[in-house]
């Protein structure tokens, strides 16, 4: 259906399910047109694309599958009438993406996977540091072995990405003791973070890191960042850490860094192509930590996409600015 004088917001059905109550709570007149698994959403008593239904705001959720959510973002940047779009990633580079932003359509990206990615990166750290296959493999010869670990205190760690993933990670590692180097274009403070480099300055800084994390988004600056000349500059027996993209590392050069020692740990959640082949030598590697994009997939994650929206409805209702809104210019300016 289509509500007059309401504010018609596509979503999944699952999602509408969930956020019931608090979107009464709202007292807004919002009218909701249900998402279905073909990408086209209801309305009028029937399925339309977006492109050709009534909507203003669209809420993209982890609940749509991966076809029907190109169609989709296809579909929104076709339409005269949507303004918003909340969508459950936290990186744009999906090309459907660049559409919507270029037709001005306003962006809340997502940050609800952050705590969830720091966590993944710190265990994954601990886990290389502590042994702890090493302590299985013990345990269950019956051996009474005392195995030596490093210690997180004292270690730097080099934050490339330093927004709402980076500061998480930054936050941990800064309450274990690390040094925490963000990067960023800012230069301004930021919040666990004992210092703040800019990118044209990232080089200087790569030897003295221990952990290298890269959770910054994949643009024309970071493409391909991590090249021989990146990874020649990294500290002897780094760890490497990649929850950004796949398109962010160069896999040639890695893997040749990581076969000479230049670098001890590759952890590695996102790949390009995904998935990731099985003819990929990362698979077998014995310097690699290989997991298939899950790094976000907490179970509080859709929970705290569940608040973002239910906070930016009635900004956006009010005109007012949104929680992690896409600054759309700059954006389109650094897409790869």
């Amino acid at each position: 259906m289509v509500c007059a004088m309401a504010l018609n917001v596509v979503m999944h059905p699952a999602a509408r399910e969930r956020v019931a109550d608090r979107l009464a709570a709202l007292d807004l007149p919002v009218c909701v047109l249900p998402l279905l698994e073909d990408g086209r959403c209801m309305a009028e008593g029937e399925p339309k694309l977006l492109a050709e239904a009534p909507a203003q705001a669209v809420w993209l959720t982890s609940d749509m599958a991966g076809r029907s959510f190109a169609d989709c973002l296809k579909s929104i940047a076709a339409s005269r009438t949507v303004e918003w779009v909340q969508t459950f990633n936290a990186g744009l580079d999906h090309p459907g993406y660049r559409a919507i932003a270029a037709k001005g359509i306003r962006i809340g990206a997502s940050s609800a996977q952050a705590v969830a990615i720091s966590e993944f990166v710190f265990a994954q750290v601990l886990d290389v540091y502590q042994g702890l296959a090493d302590r299985r493999a013990a345990q269950a010869k019956g051996e009474w072995k005392k195995l030596p670990f490093r210690e997180i205190a004292g270690t730097v760690w080099l934050v490339i990405g330093y927004g709402n993933i980076g500061r998480e990670i930054g936050k941990r590692a800064a309450a274990f003791g690390a040094r925490v180097v963000g990067v960023r274009r800012s230069r301004a403070p930021a919040p666990h973070a004992d210092e703040i480099c800019p990118m044209d300055r990232l080089g200087d800084r790569l030897g003295d890191a221990d952990v290298v994390i890269l959770c910054c988004p994949h643009s024309s600056e970071t493409d391909r960042l991590v090249d021989a000349q990146f990874l020649a500059r990294m500290k002897q027996g780094a760890v490497l850490v990649n929850v950004a993209r796949g398109g962010v590392v160069d896999d040639s050069a890695l893997l040749a860094a990581l076969d000479s020692g230049r670098v001890g740990t590759a952890v590695l959640d996102v790949f390009e192509p995904e998935p990731l082949p099985r003819s990929s030598p990362y698979w077998a590697h014995p310097s690699v930590r290989l997991t298939s994009h899950c790094s976000y997939a907490g179970n509080g994650t859709v929970a705290r996409a569940e608040d973002l929206f239910i906070t930016n409805l009635p900004r956006y209702a009010a005109g007012a600015a949104l929680v992690n809104e896409v600054d759309l210019r700059l954006y389109l300016d650094t897409l790869p």
